[in-house]
C-alpha cells in the first residue's frame, strides 16, 4: 500500500520540491491515524490529507 496525492502543509512553497509525492506504507500499517503520524514523522511536515492505494 502507498499514500499518494499527499497534500503537504507547508509555509514555503519551495518546501514542496523536497517532499515526496507518494510514500510506501510499511506492511501491517492499516489505521489511517497511524499512517498519518508515519507520514509526518518520516518527513517532519504535517499534511492536510492523502489517498491510499
Amino acid at each position: 500500500m502507498k499514500a499518494t496525492n499527499i497534500e503537504w502543509d507547508v509555509d514555503c512553497p519551495e518546501d514542496l520540491e523536497t517532499l515526496p509525492k507518494e510514500v510506501v506504507i510499511p506492511d501491517g500499517m492499516k489505521d489511517e491515524d497511524e499512517i498519518s503520524d508515519y507520514l509526518s514523522d518520516l518527513t517532519g511536515f504535517c499534511h492536510k490529507g492523502f489517498y491510499l492505494e
